[in-house]
């Protein structure tokens, strides 16, 4: 039996997170959650993580459903820190629901996923040669991406849409911009976008594929836990 912890750079739990993933595990398999925010209060995670003008940021949600961005440095501090904790506590699995880059995190022994990694991997591989439309949730994540995407050929242009939004108005016409320009699929590049995303850009008349982190890091990751 394994012992897989999610890691949110939020407040644990995050089922809409981590349920493309746990779609593909093993029904043997020995779930956990835990956040590099839990049981801080906004006040606390704003002086602690705060974004910060100039500097790299994510997005995240909170425990009571509220967004907030943080300086993706201070995230990466917090998440090796974490991590120590829930390897302490067990876990051989430990999947980072994130695709932001985190370089330099270790474990002692688990094994370590991130979505990061493996996403820009498989979408260069399977998609190489296609025109990709990348939608991240921030304006000011979109220098970041352009690096993180520097790979892909022809190179992919980029809109944005928080997956936390009231509505999907925003994605819908994010996607409807890349689609009228000749994207042949789209990247939905967060955790925080998921199957009903998905479905909502369908229901909207998007018909090339759309891909998710969620569903990628779950069919790359199931099988190898099905022992």
């Amino acid at each position: 039996m394994h012992s897989l912890t999610f890691l949110t750079i939020g407040q644990a739990p995050r089922p809409d997170l981590s349920e493309a993933i746990e779609a593909h595990l093993p029904a043997t398999t020995r779930v956990r959650h835990a956040g590099v925010l839990d049981g801080l209060s906004r006040r606390e995670i704003e002086l602690r993580f705060g974004a910060a003008e100039g500097r790299a940021t994510l997005l995240s949600r909170l425990a009571d459903g509220s967004s907030v961005t943080l300086d993706a440095d201070a995230v990466g501090a917090g998440l090796q820190s974490r991590i120590d904790q829930v390897e302490d506590a067990g876990a051989d699995v430990v999947v980072l629901l994130c695709t932001g880059a985190f370089p330099g995190l270790r474990t002692r022994r688990a094994r370590l996923v991130e979505p990061d990694a493996l996403v820009t991997g498989y979408v260069g591989t399977v998609l190489r040669d296609s025109r990709v439309g990348i939608v991240v949730p921030l304006p000011e994540q979109v220098t970041e991406a352009r690096e993180k995407w520097r790979g892909l050929a022809p190179a992919p242009v980029f809109t944005t849409a928080s997956p936390y939004a009231a509505d999907d108005l925003d994605l819908c016409a994010a996607a409807r911009t890349h689609v009228e320009a000749g994207a042949d699929a789209l990247m939905l590049d967060c955790m925080g976008y998921g199957a009903r995303h998905r479905q909502a850009l369908r229901t909207a008349g998007v018909t090339v594929p759309v891909l998710t982190p969620g569903a990628v890091v779950g069919a790359a990751l199931g099988p190898l836990l099905d022992r």
